[in-house]
């Protein structure tokens, strides 16, 4: 089944400094691809915040030794990711905030040519076919939101937080079709 593309980010930190550390994203099929970014590869990128850290439970040096140059991501992400394509990260202005930030020092063009919006904006008119009543709509999907992630378990990383969107869409079609 072609389902959307999904996008998940993990940074720094939620500072203005902040950058991004990992980055998953998804085809059309639902194949994931995720990579650790080097945050020494770039001399600003100092911020680091430890509750994050535990948050996410990755470090400098684990990022360090094990990410891969923001050039390469850009590359990698440009090369799975077309030109005016969509993507959705549930982070929003966050997840596309630390696109723009890896794009402006991994890329020649300095932005990325795709656009990333937040996942509410194709999840919830999946939902409008069965409950027309804006806040019951809202409890419903709150409700999807538990199930999917009672289904993925771990959060805070960027592979498994993509499977908790596909899983989560994959509820919302699901049920918009049993209608």
């Amino acid at each position: 089944m072609i389902m959307p593309r999904f996008l998940d980010v993990e940074a720094s930190s939620l500072s203005i400094d902040s950058y991004p550390i990992e980055i998953a994203w998804s085809d059309h099929h639902g194949i994931i691809e995720s990579h650790l970014i080097n945050p020494y590869a770039v001399d600003g990128w100092r911020d680091w915040d430890y509750n994050a850290q535990q948050m996410h439970g990755l470090s400098r040096k684990q990022c360090r030794e094990e990410g891969i140059q923001p050039k390469q991501m850009c590359n990698l992400m440009s090369q799975s990711i077309k030109p005016g394509e969509i993507i959705y990260a549930d982070g929003g202005a966050f997840d596309e905030n630390w696109v723009d930030v890896l794009y402006s020092e991994g890329s020649a063009l300095g932005y990325a040519q795709f656009r990333v919006v937040h996942s509410d904006a194709v999840m919830l008119p999946l939902l409008t076919k069965i409950e027309f009543d804006e806040k019951k709509r809202w409890q419903l999907y709150e409700n999807l939101k538990l199930e999917a992630r009672r289904m993925v378990g771990t959060r805070h990383r960027a592979e498994p937080d993509v499977r908790y969107l596909i899983e989560l869409w994959r509820l919302c079609i699901n049920m918009s079709k049993a209608i």
